[in-house]
């Protein structure tokens, strides 16, 4: 039967259903620098003609086809579909990480009649707790640039991939760079303007790009806020999913619950089904993996501007501003720390800046920190502690400030929170979680907490666990009894402790006598007391 051709008239928002509008200029910017020569058949289909050095990419062809809507692949069966998810985008990103990873824009082209004074700029942020000390300014050529990232987000049987690129950054500066110097870096990079010649900036300094670990912490910063709708998206659907897997899970193991009758089977059955749900709820967790695959630069002449602030507490730090020149871009300032512009700066007492947004005041000292010195709650009072003063409790494992510490008597007095710690309720000396013990319910003191010196295990019922307050020693066995397992032989002067397995009741008077104290038995004839035998 032949197959109806598809209608030419679509509209244009239809004509690229599979494709993403990151992906064609991606694959532009690759064959232009690993020279693949790209023939334009049609606006949505392309011919590559391949290098020897980039064939084993692509499984050894010299040439292929790309098509970039699916009324391009009915035209042409034998090109290949250029979307999210298809061989082909796998292959061109291989082959971009090994040979592509870093594409150079050159310079911006400042505007010729750009005001280069950077004289006349002040701070008008507030300081926290600080004074500027020196201010310096000056004109310097800055990087800044974009990363263009593959972005994989798995759950339970789903994957979502996608091409995701940053916004524009100043890579020395860690800021967000405004709307028209990102203008003018997308004019550079669509080939809508040229580069500068280098002559331009000859003498101006060059300001270095951040360390590579803390610019690519800054970059996927801003790429997982930028994916964090389909995140969200995705984290709905695994819930959802994962709702009706453990609904499924309960019934089918409650069935097999029912058919056994041994306490072994049961518990079997039961820790089986406890590892499925986890197993299932570990494998519905959303998990994103980003995979850099270009990071584009550029270079701009900035006008630049630092103060050196120092605080009451002999701390001090440099902030900086800039401004491109490009456009009419206005000052800028942002966090050293996480890139976002500051409504008040703080001096970290390990001399970096911050801002209040990234940074607390320790409760104990009162300096302030940022979030790689300290943690924000205390465990005990959920108040801000700085890395001097915060400790982790070996009972609980979790951070607490020095305030909220105290000192367990167990394992050589090793300190504790004070969440942890608590007095044992014989001796009253203070024992952190793990090295106390409960006593148990039937003692005859109740369930209480008591440290290792202090619990004892009755041997005179059934093993419980007891203070050694509610202890005494049998007489007869010298076995260890609780008042709720022991009695007092009436016969013995001295009010000796029993157990109740060495108590007799005498035959004549009804007492409870010890073994000590009963008459040897007669063939036939009842056990009385050694009193009643001498009447």
């Amino acid at each position: 039967m032949k197959r109806k051709p598809r209608p030419r008239a679509r509209r244009k928002a239809d004509a690229d259903p599979l494709g993403d509008a990151r992906i064609r200029p991606l694959l532009e910017r690759y064959c232009k620098l690993a020279g693949v020569k790209q023939t334009t058949l049609t606006t949505d289909r392309w011919e590559l003609t391949l290098p020897p050095a980039e064939r084993p990419f692509f499984r050894d062809r010299a040439t292929l086809r790309v098509a970039f809507s699916l009324d391009a692949l009915d035209r042409d069966p034998g090109a290949e579909i250029a979307g999210v998810g298809a061989p082909l985008l796998a292959q061109v990103i291989e082959a971009i990480r090994a040979r592509a990873g870093h594409l150079s824009l050159g310079l911006i082209a400042p505007p010729p009649d750009a005001d280069s004074d950077p004289k006349r700029v002040t701070l008008t942020i507030p300081i926290k707790d600080g004074t500027v000390k020196r201010s310096t300014a000056r004109v310097a050529v800055h990087p800044v640039g974009r990363l263009v990232a593959r972005v994989v987000l798995r759950a339970s049987a789903g994957v979502e991939e996608s091409v995701v690129e940053s916004d524009v950054y100043d890579l020395s500066a860690g800021a967000k760079a405004d709307a028209d110097l990102a203008a003018a870096f997308g004019d550079l990079e669509a080939g809508r303007s040229k580069s500068a010649d280098s002559s331009v900036a000859e003498d101006v300094a060059a300001v270095e790009a951040r360390e590579p670990a803390d610019l690519l912490r800054l970059l996927v910063d801003n790429l997982r806020e930028k994916s964090a709708e389909r995140v969200a998206v995705r984290r709905a659907a695994a819930e959802q999913g994962l709702a009706l897997e453990l609904s499924r899970l309960d019934r089918y193991f409650e069935s097999i619950l029912k058919e056994q009758s041994g306490p072994d089977a049961i518990e079997t059955v039961t820790a089986l089904a406890e590892r499925r749900r986890t197993e299932e709820i570990r494998r519905s967790q959303v998990r994103a993996v980003v995979h850099p695959l270009q990071l584009i630069e550029a270079a701009v002449v900035m006008q630049h501007a630092e103060w050196r602030v120092k605080t009451s507490h002999d701390r001090s730090a440099t902030f900086s501003a800039q401004r491109a020149l490009s456009g009419e871009a206005a000052w800028s300032i942002a966090c050293p720390q996480c890139g976002r512009p500051p409504s008040a700066l703080v001096v970290c007492r390990h001399d970096h800046g911050a801002c209040d947004a990234c940074s607390s005041s320790c409760s104990v000292c009162a300096e302030d920190f940022c979030a790689e010195h300290g943690v924000a709650e205390c465990r005990v009072d959920g108040q801000p502690a700085c890395d001097e003063h915060v400790h982790v409790c070996p009972s609980c494992r979790v951070q607490h400030c020095t305030v909220h510490e105290g000192v367990c008597v167990e394992s050589d007095g090793h300190p504790a929170c004070s969440a942890c710690l608590a007095p044992c309720g014989n001796c009253g000396r203070l024992i952190c979680n793990r090295h106390a013990e409960q006593s148990d319910a039937a003692a005859p003191k109740g369930s209480r907490r008591l440290c290792a010196a202090c619990i004892w295990h009755c041997e005179g019922g059934a093993n419980e666990a007891v203070g050694m307050d509610e202890l005494a020693q049998c007489k007869s066995c010298g076995k260890a009894v609780c008042t709720a397992h022991q009695a007092v032989c009436a016969l013995d002067k001295e009010e000796y402790v029993h157990c109740s397995q060495h108590l007799r009741k005498c035959s004549e008077c009804g007492r409870q006598v010890c073994a000590t104290h009963m008459a040897p038995p007669s063939q036939g004839a009842a056990s009385p007391c050694v009193s009643c035998a001498q009447r």
